[in-house]
């Protein structure tokens, strides 16, 4: 047959079910460009809102503070607890102004298998980078996090002109415990000391496990002295809290720093004159508050002493 008398290659028509695949594995793409489970679950609304009339959408995380909502509420509503390899995902609600008929709900279903895979991957990720993040003893944010806030806190201190403190909290005779009552005990008794710091600070405050015995607060927009009556008050508070749940003596020393007003520049500055404070609480007899040196006389006026 010559050449030109072959037949010409002809597209095939479209069909709704083929442009169905084509907008499923487009909007699998777009999911697929992100692990953050609010923008995931936006994204897949804007694919499917114009498909079925929604009118709005609330995503329900299973983690702390994972809400999303989209769009306004409707007159009707559907809900989805989503699960994928045996994980909750958390939930989905829909709101429309009509009522869903079954076909509806059937294809709604059929576009949130798409979402399933992609928001486990997600909700996973984000639980690693959380991980990453926390003590595993205590539940505090661990030396890392402390890194990424102070760094984070002496930005914005730069920029406002703000103060921050630095406490730096460590169990007394910490050793004594664990050689007497064991290691178990011993981390019953980190576990308290964390939640009774967490329990005394202000929401804007915050704690980290920095190592062994050690806790660290930063106290956002407080000077020096708010941060040495915070911290007597701190002493005081876990001194009575782990005592009276552990039936055990426990007391704390505690070494203070301030950012300098004329600018504070180094962070391992502010942290190493908050460890020597807490080495001479901790000489003078522990169970105290000493506060950093003063730059121009060598002393520390601030020294507060514990009532043993």
């Amino acid at each position: 047959m010559p050449d030109d008398a072959r037949p010409l290659h002809r597209q095939q028509p479209r069909t709704p079910q083929k442009d169905a695949a084509e907008l499923r594995l487009r909007l699998l793409q777009r999911l697929m460009t992100t692990q953050e489970p609010g923008t995931m679950v936006t994204r897949f609304y804007d694919g499917v809102a114009p498909l079925l009339s929604l009118k709005g959408l609330r995503y329900e995380a299973p983690v702390p503070g994972g809400i999303v909502d989209i769009g306004n509420t409707g007159r009707h509503q559907c809900d989805y607890a989503l699960h994928g390899s045996g994980q909750h995902l958390g939930s989905l609600l829909f709101y429309r102004d009509r009522r869903f008929s079954e076909l509806e709900l059937a294809r709604l279903e059929e576009w949130l298998s798409l979402l399933v895979v992609p928001l486990s991957n997600a909700l996973n990720y984000q639980n690693a980078v959380r991980l990453a993040s926390v003590d595993a003893l205590t539940g505090l944010g661990n030396r890392a996090a402390l890194d990424t806030a102070l760094h984070r806190e002496l930005r914005l201190a730069e920029r406002c002109g703000s103060e921050f403190s630095l406490l730096l909290v460590d169990v007394d005779h910490f050793k004594q415990i664990n050689d007497r009552w064991g290691h178990s005990r011993g981390d019953q008794v980190l576990r308290e000391v964390g939640k009774s710091i967490s329990h005394a600070c202000r929401e804007t405050d915050l704690v980290y496990r920095y190592g062994g015995e050690e806790f660290v607060v930063l106290l956002s927009g407080t000077d020096a002295s708010g941060a040495r009556i915070f911290a007597e008050r701190l002493r005081h508070a876990v001194q009575t809290w782990v005592s009276d749940r552990e039936q055990l003596s426990v007391t704390v020393s505690i070494g203070v720093s301030t950012r300098k007003p004329e600018g504070e520049t180094s962070i391992h500055s502010l942290f190493d004159r908050a460890d020597q404070a807490l080495y001479r609480a901790k000489a003078q007899g522990r169970n105290r508050v000493a506060m950093e040196l003063t730059c121009h006389t060598g002393e520390a006026p601030c020294i507060q002493a514990g009532l043993s």
